[in-house]
């Protein structure tokens, strides 16, 4: 109960106006592996892909969090999939490299599939955020890394931008926890 109680503190110290919602307790149940996240039908062993409405508060929720590990040790990095897309026209395969296949830590991708879906390098297209989530797939089969992600999309959006074959690892390698609820932005 006490995790519970800092998680709060925290986030009262970093978000004008908080106002609690389920997302912080599912979040506060899986980053203290507490046996009540797997009783919501959930796996402690997978990463965290958070869906749902525009200004739910599913951004905040994960900086609540990463601050709140980041005295623990147990960070992780911090990505936005539209400037991973930027990045990627500039630096080309080293950031596909940085972020898939030769990152060993857990990555936090925020508002994945609002990005670029095909990018032109070289006059070639590619869909860089399903490259990396291909590569993050085979660490996690291989390794255990984790990735987090927050997303406007639903089940079905996933398939159509990053095709079936990659939603089908998506279940595997991510809890869906949807957020519902109206925009805290105002």
């Amino acid at each position: 109960m006490e995790y519970y109680k800092l998680v709060e503190d925290r986030a009262k110290m970093l978000i004008p106006n908080f106002q609690k919602t389920d997302i912080y307790d599912i979040l506060t149940e899986y980053f203290s592996k507490s046996e009540k996240f797997t009783q919501r039908g959930y796996n402690l062993n997978k990463g965290l892909l958070v869906v749902g409405d525009v200004g739910t508060g599913k951004t905040e929720a994960f900086n609540v969090f990463r601050e709140l590990l980041r005295s623990s040790n147990r960070f992780f990095q911090v990505a936005s999939c539209r400037q991973i897309i930027r990045d990627y026209t500039n630096e080309g395969a080293k950031v596909l490299n940085k972020y898939g296949r030769d990152s060993k830590h857990t990555v936090y991708f925020d508002d994945l599939g609002l990005e670029e879906v095909n990018v032109k390098m070289y006059g070639n297209n590619a869909n860089v955020m399903s490259e990396i989530m291909l590569d993050r797939y085979e660490s996690f089969k291989r390794e255990g890394i984790k990735t987090f992600a927050t997303s406007n999309l639903g089940a079905k959006e996933f398939g159509e931008i990053y095709g079936e074959r990659m939603r089908d690892r998506m279940r595997e390698m991510f809890n869906f926890i949807e957020v519902k609820g109206e925009s805290f932005r105002k």
